[in-house]
């Protein structure tokens, strides 16, 4: 799952959560609830493996998501933290609404940005894509082509 954190700009009590490493905790406790929220809400199935649903969950800060420019080279850029899961998440037990951050922007969590990005019109084939992570380590990407995987573009 992917979550801009602005949607959360005028919650009345997660309005202060921001990708800095001294809100992690918040960050795992909200991700892995929204994480079995969705296998439970809206179950999915891939087009061509067998995959029980949502099982990681990148928040992106929005706030910094601008185009920037460097010596003139244009690119995309985003921060992100990737939250997993280290246990199984009981809704009766809170002790157990509990997860990890990824101390990097996360490979996958990356390409599945890039993606959504790319379907909605704002990274184009062949932009850089720089995305950084809660402790500021950085991954590039660049979208190379398009492909089908299934019947699913």
């Amino acid at each position: 799952a992917i979550v801009d954190l602005k949607q959360f700009t005028n919650h009345p009590t997660l309005n202060h959560l921001r990708l800095k490493e001294e809100h992690a905790f918040n960050l795992c406790r909200i991700g892995e609830m929204i994480k079995v929220s969705c296998r439970e809400q809206y179950p999915v199935q891939h087009p061509i493996e067998d995959y029980p649903g949502v099982d990681i969950l990148a928040f992106r800060d929005t706030t910094t998501n601008e185009e920037e420019e460097d010596d003139n080279d244009h690119y995309y850029y985003s921060r992100n933290t990737v939250v997993m899961s280290n246990n199984k998440l009981d809704w009766e037990k809170p002790e157990t609404w509990t997860g990890m951050l990824d101390r990097s922007p996360c490979g996958t969590g990356t390409c599945a940005i890039m993606a959504v990005l790319h379907a909605r019109g704002e990274l184009v084939m062949g932009e850089r894509f720089v995305h950084e992570s809660i402790v500021g380590t950085k991954f590039i990407g660049t979208i190379l082509e398009e492909t089908t995987i299934g019947k699913k573009k």
